[in-house]
């Protein structure tokens, strides 16, 4: 296929509970957990549109209607795929392939992962060797447990690493070219997890799963999952302290605290480290916060101290290892 008339299509994974997440993600679904006010599925979208992508495929589970109601009427080739049961990441993507089949390529991207990496380069990559799938892969962050070769092929994934020289572990970013050919290795209508079909891949086809590491001759790059109290915590320490800029979706905050739309800070409140106020979000006087978030509409009540912490409506999420 030419790139005249190439077809790019992208899916976000987003099925899954958001269980560490829990009891936040009762009510909010993990896709629409904020960044600095934006919803992390609308950082997505946008990122997977300026990427090339002409359809966006979303598979949902947990709290669909909520997700559903806020991308209509946003004008996004974006279609939903409800699942009754949970399928797992594997099943989500046989779940879709009627509807992506006929793709050039397909750009994966894990519904809770947050960068600023871009496709380009493994779409090259992908391309130039006729890949089943390119994993998107980065040293550090992620798990280290993707093993490739020298020529860039990944030779396994996981506990069974081979121990032979010339092998480089790398961590998966939750990012992935597909072609539609690949997609012959995902159930249809049933559980399936990526690992053991990329691992079959791998050993039915040696060479057609690779590796591009974003971090490739001294590149920059900045990602973080939102998955977990501390790895929702840790994007907002790196964007309000560390200045990262992971997609230009995310409003540029110029200093530690940032306070959304409607957001009221009590000028007795005391703050240290980085705290990000949420639309709508109230900090009473004497109110002591480090290092915090703070969803919309929570009310911080006077007199109460709070570190490392979610804060949301009727609660609070501590992130492990806080202080």
């Amino acid at each position: 296929m030419n790139d005249t008339t190439a077809k790019t299509s992208g899916v976000i994974l987003a099925a899954g509970h958001g269980e560490r997440m829990l009891p936040i993600t009762e009510k909010i679904p993990k896709p629409l957990l904020p960044i600095l006010g934006t919803p992390l599925l609308e950082v997505l979208v946008r990122k997977l549109l300026r990427q090339g992508a002409s359809e966006i495929h979303c598979n949902l589970f947990h709290l669909s209607a909520r997700i559903e109601e806020f991308a209509a009427g946003r004008g996004w080739p974006l279609r939903f795929h409800r699942e009754e049961e949970l399928l797992g990441t594997g099943g989500g993507i046989g779940n879709m392939a009627a509807d992506i089949g006929g793709s050039d390529v397909i750009l994966l991207h894990n519904g809770d992962a947050l960068s600023d990496i871009e496709y380009r380069g493994a779409i090259s990559l992908h391309r130039e060797r006729g890949a089943l799938v390119t994993m998107v892969l980065v040293p550090a962050g992620p798990t280290a447990n993707v093993a490739v070769g020298a020529d860039g092929a990944i030779v396994a994934i996981g506990a069974a690493t081979p121990p032979h020289s010339g092998v480089r572990l790398l961590g998966y970013t939750g990012l992935a070219v597909l072609s539609s050919e690949s997609l012959d290795y995902f159930p249809r209508g049933g559980m399936g997890h990526l690992v053991p079909i990329l691992r079959t891949m791998i050993e039915r086809r040696p060479g057609s799963v690779l590796g591009w590491n974003a971090a490739a001759n001294d590149a920059r790059y900045v990602w973080g999952e939102t998955g977990s109290p501390s790895g929702y915590l840790g994007i907002h320490r790196a964007i309000l302290i560390d200045r990262a800029r992971f997609d230009p979706a995310i409003e540029d905050a110029p200093f530690p605290l940032h306070a959304g739309e409607g957001a009221a800070v009590d000028p007795g409140a005391i703050w240290r480290g980085f705290c990000e106020i949420g639309r709508r979000a109230v900090v009473e006087r004497d109110a002591y916060l480090e290092d915090c978030v703070v969803l919309e509409d929570t009310i911080v009540a006077r007199g109460s101290a709070h570190s490392n912490e979610i804060l949301f409506p009727g609660g609070v999420l501590k992130a492990s290892g806080g202080r």
